[in-house]
């Protein structure tokens, strides 16, 4: 873990207060900067004392942040002096405007994450979807990127910047989550800031900071047509709400059904009643909503009461390594696609799996349960 710099939190806090806002952009730049290293850290890289993130993950968090902001029949004012019938507007709105209201009969919120995710993004909506992707893009590094920090640093680009890097998306291709992580270039802040968004990031973000200040902004920027509370509604809503294991339940229902057992990843024990099988988040659902294949292991039901929301201890995963690595392999036999694509994104960092690509997600799935006992404060399990 980087060394904290406590000077760099003072100065957020400082920036929040007193950058002078005209739109939310900045809100979001800082949220989305500090979730990305909480939940991203094996896609960073040094870049000379500043660390870099694929700009597309910013692109995505701004999406899903936006969406439930923009969509729906009340307008809601992300930029002082925006208004339903005036022209100035934030700058992506238009573009956003054109994918909300094609899904707003077609599932709205989670059927748009659904079909950005897994690059089924209808022909009819995708050149619309391209041109809100490049609107965000531009919006992200000529507006929040070159002002925040203006009022402690004094000079445009102090804290983010765009690295560059970015490469041609080809013309017909669907835009997908992968795209957008590997073809968007870079953008960096300095080491000692991913610190502090790692150590305190929660705080920052918290009900009484960032998310507040955003949804006050909102209600000031609407004259009171809308609450605090209605807005903090809306900048809390995400299109991954329940959990979702039937792929996962289908393909060992079958496995057991086949040899009359399954063995518990994290026991080691044959279940031999299929109602005794149970399906684990690996990283509990409460605490990072991820459904992906790799997250979902077969698991007695005494030992998925036993392990509930808790997080695996590094070492308890090291000593279960066989048995969590076969179970992988298993599934990437049967859906291969969608196990690379998840899998790639989530803990190994490219989707066309190197060899010894199971070590690899093994030391990131490590790193990431270490941060969330022992920085997070979650707690540690193990049988």
């Amino acid at each position: 873990m980087d060394k904290l710099n406590l000077d760099h939190f003072k100065s957020i806090n400082t920036i929040i207060e007193r950058d002078s806002k005209d739109a939310t952009y900045k809100f979001a730049l800082l949220r989305g900067a500090i979730e990305i290293s909480q939940e991203y850290s094996h896609l960073k890289h040094d870049a000379g004392g500043r660390v870099a993130f694929p700009l597309g993950l910013l692109v995505e968090k701004w999406l899903l942040y936006y969406y439930p902001l923009i969509a729906g029949p009340e307008f809601i004012p992300q930029k002082n002096g925006e208004s339903e019938h005036s022209q100035y507007r934030i700058a992506f709105r238009k573009s956003f405007r054109k994918v909300t209201e094609y899904y707003d009969t077609r599932g709205g919120f989670s059927a748009f994450y659904n079909d950005y995710v897994n690059g089924t993004v209808p022909p009819d909506i995708s050149p619309a979807f391209r041109d809100l992707v490049a609107d965000l893009k531009t919006t992200i590094t000529n507006m929040p990127m070159k002002h925040l920090g203006y009022s402690v640093y004094k000079q445009h680009y102090s804290l983010f910047r765009d690295e560059g890097g970015v490469r041609r998306i080809p013309a017909g291709v669907p835009i997908n989550q992968e795209l957008l992580v590997h073809n968007l270039g870079y953008f960096s802040f300095p080491k000692d800031l991913y610190a502090v968004f790692q150590y305190l990031g929660s705080f920052i973000t918290g009900d009484d900071s960032l998310l507040f200040q955003w949804a006050q902004f909102t209600r000031s920027a609407s004259k009171g047509a809308v609450s605090v509370e209605f807005v903090l509604e809306k900048l809390r809503t995400y299109p991954i709400t329940e959990r979702d294991v039937l792929a996962a339940r289908s393909f060992f229902d079958v496995m057991f059904r086949k040899n009359n057992f399954i063995d518990c990843v994290w026991s080691g024990k044959s279940i031999t009643k299929l109602s005794s099988l149970h399906i684990d988040h690996m990283i509990p659902f409460s605490v990072w909503k991820n459904n992906d294949l790799w997250n979902l292991l077969p698991s007695s039901d005494v030992v998925n009461a036993k392990k509930r929301d808790k997080i695996p201890a590094p070492e308890f995963i090291e000593q279960r390594k066989a048995d969590i690595t076969r179970t992988w392999d298993l599934l990437r036999l049967e859906y291969p696609k969608r196990f690379n694509r998840e899998i790639g994104l989530s803990l190994v960092g490219t989707t066309t799996l190197p060899s010894g690509w199971q070590d690899v997600a093994l030391e990131h799935l490590m790193e990431k349960c270490d941060y969330l006992i022992n920085v997070r404060g979650y707690d540690a399990w193990s049988l």
